[in-house]
């Protein structure tokens, strides 16, 4: 028993000094790089869910806790400033992803790696296309239409049936 140790011993101890893959070479995926940002980037999708938000019984509530027609018109901005905080946060994080595409597409175009800059292009052109549309989703907060007209109406609409919801029940108390 105890030979058969001695030769595994020596065996363990040379496959230890092998130098790992890991020390020489860098394995970096497309995926990989610019991941990091896209986990805590705003980013169209979630300008859409927020607008797709029923704000109709957030309006009904604060008609319930306070009827006051000025309070609904300041909780109709806050809901327009939380859109227009996302719409900017989304092009600040669009604009830095575009940057650090932009420099992995020239670091692997100058190792020669076509293939991997192909996709980084790819997807600078998703990028791009996507801060089109937020251009257009400014633009019509701007003009008080589309994903903002949306919040406001369902707001509002809610903030209506509270109004209503409150007559309703001083008509029944009278009857």
């Amino acid at each position: 028993m105890g030979l058969f140790s001695f030769f595994n011993k020596k065996n363990s101890e040379r496959t230890s000094n092998i130098p790992s893959k890991e020390l020489f070479i860098e394995e970096n995926d497309v995926e990989d790089v610019p991941a990091s940002n896209i986990s805590s980037m705003i980013n169209l999708e979630m300008i859409y869910k927020h607008a797709a938000t029923d704000f109709e019984n957030n309006g009904y509530d604060d008609a319930i806790i306070n009827p006051d027609l000025s309070y609904s018109k300041d909780n109709l901005k806050l809901l327009k400033y939380d859109l227009q905080i996302m719409i900017k946060r989304a092009f600040r994080s669009y604009e830095d992803y575009k940057k650090d595409l932009n420099f992995h597409i020239q670091s692997r175009q100058s190792a020669g790696l076509i293939d991997t800059v192909k996709l980084l292009e790819s997807q600078l052109t998703k990028v791009d296309e996507a801060i089109n549309e937020l251009n257009n989703i400014e633009k019509e907060f701007n003009e008080g239409i589309g994903l903002v007209e949306r919040i406001s109406l369902s707001y509002q609409r809610g903030f209506s049936r509270g109004l209503a919801a409150m007559s309703d029940e001083i008509l029944e108390r009278n009857v």
